[in-house]
């Protein structure tokens, strides 16, 4: 991936493009969030930004855009929920929400660590009307982590960083799969058991 765009908007822009990348992959700007966190890292090794700054910058892009998502499913989402209800989803949407209500926190900050969980939680939690503030509570401190971890990477291996996250993202796509299927097949096997 050339990244020689990023490194122009960002000396034009500064902390505020490292803001602005992270925000905006809310939005499917066509870059992995781990490489949005980790270049914010790299930029302070390779540049003259501070990492405090970069820090924070990259981590209210994340929080911000993570709870503009949660308000979008919150304002909308229920509706979405409703229509589904009337559907053959009517016991799986109970069910997650069941899930949701007894162990949602959790599921909100493991969530920040699944490639493409990360993107949809939000909506998901947003649209079953969990409370704002428990989410809020889980969620920022999730994402500090995530955000800490890959910012990290970033400061620590400038130059083999993207090497790096690729692996980890292999792997983390992975358990992912794997999260998704195991959900699968446990909803498969209660519908047979309760048939």
């Amino acid at each position: 991936m050339d990244i020689s765009f990023f490194i122009d908007l960002v000396k034009e822009y500064g902390y505020f493009s490292m803001f602005v990348f992270n925000w905006l992959l809310l939005f499917g700007l066509p870059i992995p969030n781990e490489v949005a966190a980790a270049f914010s890292g790299v930029l302070t090794e390779i540049s003259y930004f501070k990492p405090v700054y970069a820090f924070l910058s990259a981590y209210l892009g994340l929080v911000t855009s993570n709870t503009f998502a949660y308000l979008i499913g919150r304002s909308w989402g229920h509706r979405l929920l409703n229509r589904l209800n009337q559907t053959r989803l009517k016991h799986a949407i109970g069910r997650f929400s069941g899930f949701l209500e007894k162990h949602g926190e959790w599921a909100i900050a493991f969530s920040f660590f699944l490639p493409g969980i990360r993107w949809a939680m939000p909506y998901v939690v947003g649209a079953n009307r969990f409370p704002f503030f428990r989410y809020v509570l889980f969620a920022y401190t999730a994402g500090f982590v995530w955000m800490f971890l890959y910012f990290s990477i970033g400061r620590s291996f400038p130059y083999a960083y993207q090497s790096i996250l690729e692996h980890v993202q292999v792997f983390l796509i992975l358990v992912s799969t794997f999260i998704i299927i195991l959900i699968v097949w446990r909803y498969v096997v209660s519908k047979n058991k309760t048939k």
